[in-house]
């Protein structure tokens, strides 16, 4: 009686709200990175500002931005006009807070990433104690040890920590995609590990999967065929009983594709064009447009002549993102060098130009213990793999799709984690209970202890890293005036057309 007694306490005490305490912190240390205190004195994240101007102009009633704000990531019709290819998900923040943000003081980007980013990491961090938290009650004091261990690397062993590290604008998007995944993992974790009906994800998931269309569209891809697969279930098992369900959520999604179409109307001209292009079109990429990089340079022929997506990079790019030597020291320089030429000669060889940036870490190093997690996946229950079946083919698609991108980049790995986060949530549900049937000292958890360890290191390490990614001579956190007329002067513009396109911008203008 005692005994069970003394596994009753944990097992009340074992809950995200027990965890208050390592949350505080969590997101207190993402505010001090987001804020950038420990960046350098004069570091600015590239285009911190550019989704408060993009606010600003459609409360002016148009899309278009000044050159001398969007600059080289902008996209330009022929006129010099320029417009971002992102979608209007980051908005969400300045939507809720503009109308009394002191914008001319204070940008959003930092507290908007801070908030994605801490947003999605309590998701997942819900998600994983979910899963194992009647199991690790039954292991007493020990199993609340183990609890405290996975909050610690939720926090800082997981994308939110290195999305916090940055405020560039590539990264809003992804937090705000990094948020509503987060979300729709930890729904279908109560579908899988706890009980909630089937049906209870659709209109929930559907939301998540709309607003996620309007930042990663990539990832959205993902969430809506895990929204179509599930609705093709409901329909099939019960229409009747939750017609009116299905037909909400499939106005939900709809609706936000249809919205996502317009825009590119609005934008571009056209409803399935979602950027400029490399060549002398209608809309151009501002790296070419403003004469940065040619329009037969190698990125732009691989594109051309392979495609953005193309499933015959998958080898090669899933070897980078598995097991990119990380940047720790200057000596692993020529380890790298000589690991991405071997796999660019062996993998690649045929496909072109694929663009790699800094900083390097493969997901190996930067997120070991989740990797570990899901290697006991296979050893899970059949009926907790029929029940995540949906979910992990949307984190499969997400997956692939991002491996077979022309581009590499730390940033991007964080398009993955749903799918590992998944696998590892229900390699973790099998693995859990092990701990109390196995030795003390058995090899395998000391493994998982060193994976603990090497991964909050390489996410530190990495984190570091992005410090560096801020501006540069050719990107400063907006052009001068002079800086812009130089290059209008260099496409023939006219003094009206160059007073046009560098208009002063509204924040710091």
């Amino acid at each position: 009686m005692t005994q069970s007694s003394s596994a009753a306490g944990p097992a009340e005490n074992i809950t995200l709200f027990r965890a208050i305490d390592l949350i505080a912190i969590g997101t207190v240390f993402y505010g001090i990175l987001a804020s950038g205190l420990l960046q350098g004195p004069d570091a600015f994240p590239l285009g911190q500002n550019i989704y408060d101007e993009y606010y600003l102009a459609i409360l002016s009633g148009h899309l278009d931005l000044p050159a001398r704000v969007v600059q080289i990531e902008g996209h330009y019709t022929a006129d010099g006009t320029a417009y971002l290819y992102h979608g209007v998900g980051p908005l969400l923040t300045r939507f809720l807070l503009g109308w009394f943000w002191p914008f001319q003081s204070v940008g959003l980007a930092q507290l908007s990433i801070w908030a994605w980013a801490c947003l999605g990491t309590l998701c997942y961090h819900a998600a994983f104690v979910k899963v194992c938290a009647k199991d690790l009650a039954q292991l007493g004091s020990r199993g609340l040890s183990l609890s405290r261990l996975l909050g610690i690397a939720i926090w800082f062993s997981s994308p939110g920590f290195l999305l916090a590290a940055n405020t560039s604008f590539y990264h809003e998007p992804i937090a705000l995609a990094y948020a509503t995944t987060g979300a729709f993992v930890l729904i279908w974790t109560h579908v899988g590990f706890g009980n909630w009906p089937f049906w209870r994800t659709a209109i929930p998931c559907a939301l998540l999967a709309a607003a996620t269309l309007h930042a990663r569209p990539n990832i959205a891809i993902g969430l809506y065929l895990a929204c179509s697969l599930c609705l093709f279930v409901l329909a099939v098992t019960s229409f009747r009983q939750h017609w009116l369900r299905i037909g909400l959520a499939l106005a939900i999604l709809g609706a936000s594709g249809v919205g996502y179409l317009g825009l590119n109307v609005a934008r571009f001209g056209d409803a399935t064009q979602t950027h400029g292009s490399f060549a002398k079109t209608e809309v151009q990429y501002g790296f070419v447009y403003w004469g940065f990089e040619e329009t037969d340079s190698e990125r732009a022929e691989a594109f051309k002549k392979h495609g953005k997506f193309n499933i015959k990079r998958i080898p090669h790019n899933f070897t980078l993102y598995a097991f990119d030597p990380p940047m720790i020291k200057t000596y692993l320089d020529p380890v790298s060098e000589k690991f991405h030429a071997f796999t660019k000669q062996v993998l690649a060889g045929d496909l072109g130009f694929i663009k790699v940036e800094q900083p390097y870490a493969g997901i190996v190093f930067l997120w070991p213990l989740w990797i570990a997690f899901a290697f006991f996946a296979p050893s899970a229950k059949r009926a907790t793999w029929r029940k995540m079946a949906i979910p992990m083919a949307g984190g499969l698609k997400i997956a692939l799709l991002t491996l077979s991108y022309g581009s590499v980049t730390l940033r991007y790995r964080i398009d993955m984690w749903p799918a590992l986060s998944l696998l590892a949530l229900v390699g973790l549900a099998a693995l859990v209970p092990r701990f109390s049937a196995s030795p003390d000292k058995a090899a395998w958890k000391w493994g998982i202890g060193a994976c603990f360890m090497v991964g909050l290191l390489m996410s530190a390490n990495s984190a570091g890293q992005l410090r560096f990614f801020q501006v540069n001579e050719q990107t400063k956190p907006v052009w001068t005036m002079d800086q812009c007329r130089l290059l209008t002067e260099r496409k023939g513009f006219s003094e009206t057309d160059t007073l046009r396109i560098c208009q002063p911008p509204r924040i710091g203008g």
